[in-house]
């Protein structure tokens, strides 16, 4: 006899209508906080392995006969050291590009002393002692100063770190607010139906099968709670990253998720679901025990 569902809570529930689009919510917030998180790491990673195989060097001088005689001198120290794949020159041109974030647009040909900058490639980060190479290119051209971006970049990662940690937190309390409100919703709705319980527990029906019936209704508000807050989160991803791509490559860019990186949001429903129902379960269970 009570092997089935017990259909004793009403089909429609103003209260429990609203916990879907409040799960919704909560899921929209995790995920996004969970996609960014992950996508700054993977963003990181790849835009911070094209800093560490490039050293940048710098000819400060004014007079530029000198400039381009240690110039020469340095490029022809960096090409012969093992581990060094290319050293180029860049053009005025790009210099000038580089420089207008700060100095804005500023003509060509304004008279502006411009350094000259060689770009260096490596075959790997640790290919050559820059502590070393600096030295040697001092000596070669007193002019010369090397940045292997170092302390920049570590700066950088050290902000991304806090960055992910702050992400992780708000996953952490979007979960425990969402089984907070699981708790306080199942509660409600065992205090509505205290009456119908109690009776069904003198007909002999065990908390396995009233249990079952809450956990139903809330697998349910739980699917759909989640599948609207991953797609909300999913569309919201898709515009960031569209929008990034036309602003030219970057930190920015790289750190977005992209269409095919969002795959993976089609399992959080189920994960919703299955916490939702679990939270319920161990909930209306525990609750139960006292109405013995």
């Amino acid at each position: 006899m009570w092997g089935r569902t017990l259909q004793f809570l009403p089909k429609e529930n103003m209260r429990e209508g609203l916990l879907p689009w409040v799960i919704g919510v909560m899921l929209f917030l995790c995920t996004l906080a969970l996609a960014c998180g992950l996508a700054l790491g993977r963003g990181l990673d790849r835009w911070s392995a094209g800093l560490t195989t490039n050293l940048t060097v710098q000819i400060v001088v004014e007079d530029k006969m000198v400039r381009d005689r240690q110039t020469e001198a340095a490029l022809t120290l960096l090409r012969a050291t093992p581990g060094v794949v290319e050293a180029s020159v860049l053009a005025d041109a790009d210099v000038v590009a580089l420089l207008s974030p700060w100095l804005g647009e500023v003509p060509f040909d304004a008279g502006l002393p411009i350094p000259t900058l060689i770009d260096v490639k490596l075959e790997r980060p640790d290919a050559v002692n820059t502590a070393g190479l600096r030295e040697r290119l001092v000596a070669a051209a007193s002019g010369a100063q090397l940045d292997d971006h170092q302390a920049w970049m570590g700066q950088v990662l050290d902000l991304a770190a806090v960055v992910r940690l702050l992400l992780a937190g708000i996953v952490v309390m979007v979960v425990l607010c969402t089984i907070a409100i699981v708790i306080f919703g199942c509660r409600a709705g065992l205090a509505t139906h205290r009456e119908s319980i109690e009776i069904m527990h003198l007909m002999g029906a065990e908390d396995s099968t009233i249990s079952k019936a809450f956990d139903e209704r809330y697998l349910s508000h739980g699917l759909k709670g989640g599948l609207l807050g991953v797609l909300l989160a999913a569309l919201t991803l898709y515009l960031i990253a569209h929008m990034a791509e036309r602003m030219g490559q970057g930190l920015l860019t790289a750190s977005l998720p992209t269409s095919d990186n969002l795959m993976w949001l089609a399992l959080l429903p189920l994960v919703s679901a299955a916490l939702t129902m679990l939270t319920a379960r161990i909930t209306v269970r525990r609750a139960l025990l006292h109405m013995m």
